[in-house]
């Protein structure tokens, strides 16, 4: 709404009325009356029509009585001059504004906005009247008056400075220069103005980064120099070299971009003590550089444009023998391989750690791929035959990863950042391994830091995530026993997402705590309608669910599958939870304290994918299991040799010991069932079954014939 529009929503006077009558109405009234501004009408005449209480209040008459009085009876004849003077246009049709300062009634001097507008007749559209906005801006000019004066402040605070500063434009040419950088650097102000602050203070074998730098901050690009402390050196007039730091900043002056470099003296302080610097970049256990070191000398590579590469070492298992032995026996293994390390390294390389169990060798110069891996070979070998101070020797492996510079490489974190990228992949693929980095590998965490958003997104929201069923079959008998609940992913944007995929970044980031909860209350309300829908005679059906490693972990875990269960209404021996060998066997006293706790529930629990990790028989007939799942990598391999089925035929003869169930998973063919079932394996599910199905499809199956029944 303009100001004119919104002035004249104010009433004219009703017929017959008096002046006292001419008011505004509604809201808009309580809005102009709270207004920290003063508003009055002035009708032809010169008299009051209308004033809000802030115009009021400024001269000091009740606001009821000044309605009716001209203006030079309420503020006088020099004001009176001046509305005139102001609604004389406004009574012509234009708006107008006047500023000025004036001395109000109490002696102050005062900085007004006077705006005066046009105000038309209820009717024929005639101007009978002019409203007049009058804003007091006398802070804003008292402000405009102290930035003047804190420019005064400032630049005397600059021609007092100790430190050296000097302001540049985007060419590098100097434009103003105080007189701490006339005695740093022994040129003075009027011989420094105008020239390239390259050609005055920087080294010659520095100017080439000093423009490389200037261009990228006045780019903005990615590895400017703006805002960070920097050391180096400068160049006095009598040639000599100054340690500085520098700090550089811009400002925009009118359009004009600037750049402001405070230089500050370090001769003094830059190497003060030895033990000030190994303290700042040595690592106090092993003696070796540490990750500051690193940065600073792969920053100065980086910077010359060295070829370089970042060897990243992960000793593998190293938390494992810290918590079996001890920090004490941990430090010294520690100090007994640096030692060792330290001593294969070359000139000129160097060799640091830079995390708990993490190394890191910078070698120099171009190297081919050979080479390196003798030098990796090496490390291998010194690691397999560590030897505390103490003369303990411990076997060690390294998970590896490399990455050689390249111009993409912008910041000493972004050569790191690759490398550690490697060593990841190095570990994914079974540790002990040595893995070159390429940018795919990026991508891909890229893309994993994707995929836990999105998986995030839709657990907070409850969409694209839903749950297959795969049925499990009696082998002698072929009817339909149960099912395995698997979690799959519909994503808005990328479609189907395998479980592959997704799983071991959950895994990875504990959503699969949320998300494995997500699953057990979906499948257990689902068996609990199936159950209800069984036809008569049918036994019993159960629902398979996995269980991660982290849900183990989980404080409260059992409390929540208690709950599942009460909310359902299922019975409690209806639902086995499967646990990998692996999950299981991590602690394993602490894992059978947990499944006791499940067990004590009713619940059924199953070792999945048995065969292929590490489980022990002493811990194996400790655990309160009821069945066993065996590996489909043995079922694939029945029909190969009658090696493949004693391998099996042992496991059922095992689990029938400890008296366990047996279910195979990956059947594919009647062959396969035929086998599993001269073998006496109690269960089977693959796809000579069924594939893992939507609900809606094993509904069918749960209501009518199933396909595989003969």
């Amino acid at each position: 709404m303009t100001l004119d529009v919104a002035l004249n929503s104010i009433n004219p006077p009703l017929p017959g009325s008096d002046i006292g009558t001419w008011m505004p109405s509604g809201g808009f009234l309580r809005l102009i009356e709270t207004l920290p501004a003063q508003l009055c009408v002035i009708g032809t005449d010169g008299r009051f029509r209308y004033v809000n209480s802030t115009f009021a209040a400024s001269t000091g008459w009740p606001q009821a009585r000044i309605a009716g009085h001209t203006v030079a009876e309420v503020l006088g004849v020099a004001a009176a001059r001046d509305f005139e003077a102001h609604g004389r246009r406004a009574l012509t049709g234009e708006t107008a504004s006047f500023d000025g300062w004036v001395t109000d009634r109490t002696g102050h001097r005062r900085f007004l906005r006077r705006i005066a507008a046009p105000h038309l007749a209820a009717e024929g559209g005639k101007i009978d009247a002019y409203s007049m906005l009058i804003i007091d801006c006398t802070q804003d000019r008292t402000a405009e008056a102290a930035l003047h004066l804190s420019e005064a402040v400032k630049t005397a605070a600059i021609n007092n400075a100790r430190d050296a500063i000097i302001a540049i434009d985007d060419q590098g040419i100097v434009i103003d220069y105080n007189p701490a950088a006339a005695h740093l650097f022994g040129y003075p102000r009027d011989q420094a103005i105008g020239r390239p602050i390259a050609d005055l203070i920087i080294p010659p074998e520095l100017r080439h980064n000093h423009a490389l730098g200037l261009s990228r901050a006045v780019a903005r690009e990615r590895g400017h120099t703006l805002h960070r402390r920097l050391e180096t050196q400068g160049l006095r007039a009598d040639g000599s070299r100054v340690p500085v730091e520098v700090t550089l900043a811009d400002v925009m002056v009118g359009e004009r971009r600037l750049f402001i470099a405070n230089l500050r003296d370090i001769s003094e302080s830059q190497f003060s003590t030895d033990q000030q610097t190994a303290m700042a970049y040595h690592d106090p256990v092993t003696g070796l550089g540490n990750r500051a070191l690193l940065m600073r000398v792969v920053g100065e590579a980086l910077t010359r444009r060295d070829p370089v590469l970042l060897v990243n070492i992960h000793i593998d298992r190293f938390s494992s023998i810290r918590s079996s032995f001890g920090h004490a026996f941990a430090d010294d293994l520690l100090i007994g391989m640096a030692g060792r390390l330290a001593g294969d390294v070359l000139p000129g390389d160097h060799l640091v750690r830079i995390g708990d169990h993490v190394l890191a060798l910078l070698l120099h110069g171009y190297r081919d791929d050979p080479m390196v891996l003798r030098r990796l070979d090496a490390i291998a070998d010194i690691l397999r035959s560590v030897v505390t101070p103490s003369g303990a020797s411990v076997f060690l492996s390294a998970s590896t990863g490399i990455v050689a510079a390249t111009p993409q490489h912008e910041t000493p974190e972004d050569l790191l950042r690759d490398a550690e990228i490697a060593t990841s992949r190095a570990r994914e693929t079974g540790g002990s391994r040595v893995v070159w980095f390429d940018p795919s590998m990026h991508a891909r965490v890229i893309d994993q830091v994707r995929t836990e958003h999105d998986l995030r997104h839709s657990l907070d929201l409850g969409v694209g995530l839903w749950v297959a069923y795969q049925p499990i079959v009696e082998l002698v008998t072929e009817r339909l026993a149960g099912f395995e609940a698997l979690v799959r992913w519909n994503h808005p944007e990328r479609g189907q997402i395998p479980p592959v995929h997704f799983v071991p970044i959950a895994e990875e980031t504990g959503l699969v705590v949320t998300l494995g909860r997500w699953v057990l209350g979906v499948a257990c309300r689902q068996l609990a309608h199936w159950q209800a829908l069984r036809p008569p005679g049918m036994s019993d059906l159960f629902m398979s669910i996995n269980l991660s490693p982290r849900q183990l972990d989980e404080p409260g875990f059992v409390d929540s599958v208690r709950a599942v269960i009460a909310e359902t209404g299922i019975d409690p021996k209806c639902l086995k939870l499967e646990l990998t060998e692996s999950a299981v066997m991590r602690r394993p006293e602490d894992s059978i304290v947990i499944l006791r706790e499940l067990k004590s529930l009713g619940v059924s629990l199953s070792i999945d994918d048995f065969g292929t990790g590490y489980s022990s028989l002493s811990y194996l007939h400790k655990f309160p299991l009821d069945s066993i799942k065996v590996d489909r990598s043995f079922i694939s391999a029945l029909h190969l040799s009658e090696e493949n089925r004693s391998i099996v035929r042992i496991i059922v003869d095992l689990a029938r010991l400890l008296g366990f169930d047996v279910i195979a998973e990956g059947i594919e063919s009647e062959s396969d069932a035929n086998l599993l079932r001269a073998l006496a394996c109690d269960y089977g599910q693959g796809y000579h079954y069924s594939r893992p199905q939507p609900p809606d499809q094993m509904e069918r199956v749960l209501r009518g014939r199933a396909p595989w029944q003969r």
